[in-house]
């Protein structure tokens, strides 16, 4: 099992920087068709825009994984005891992941009404869906990520408590 994470979190760092580099030559191409031959291209802007929803989204997981979101840890400054600001950050976790699974299932809703209408995109003529779907796939990813922290937090809070010991010093 830890070899498929470790083959899918590859997956997704060079996904997500191919994906940056490809934006890039896109943008820079278009600057360059509208600056020097005052030509402009009409997709660009619009794909531009599609990757970029996509690469916020997915990049949501990979921040998960290196633990890069943005958090209020103020709390933590007021409370002394290490089991309760565990015991918090389980919370966090479990809130986190029932916003998380309230975005997929809103997220897929939204793609199928986006199916069920045939949305297409102003200038490519795409399906709409291909940008929405981007909301329950991400969110369902971040699912997975969260639910080895919480087993993991959780484990080691109940062995500490089984333990007795002093958990000042194990961080």
């Amino acid at each position: 099992m830890n070899k498929i994470i470790k083959i899918y979190d590859k997956f997704e760092e060079y996904l997500l920087v191919g994906s940056l580099v490809f934006n890039v030559i896109i943008v820079f191409a278009q600057v360059i068709m509208r600056s020097v031959f005052n030509y402009s291209l009409s997709w660009t802007e619009e794909f531009s825009r599609y990757i970029f929803i996509w690469q916020t989204w997915l990049g949501t997981s990979t921040a998960l994984k290196y633990n890069e979101h943005i958090k209020v840890e103020l709390i933590y400054t007021y409370i002394k005891n290490e089991k309760v600001k565990k015991a918090i950050k389980i919370i966090a976790y479990l809130i986190w992941f029932a916003f998380s699974l309230f975005l997929a299932y809103n997220g897929l809703k939204l793609s199928q009404s986006m199916i069920s209408r045939n949305a297409l995109s102003s200038g490519m003529r795409i399906p709409l869906a291909f940008v929405y779907v981007s909301l329950p796939i991400s969110s369902l990813l971040i699912c997975l990520r969260l639910i080895p922290k919480i087993i993991s937090d959780f484990r080691n809070m109940n062995n500490e408590v089984a333990e007795g010991g002093n958990t000042e010093w194990k961080q």
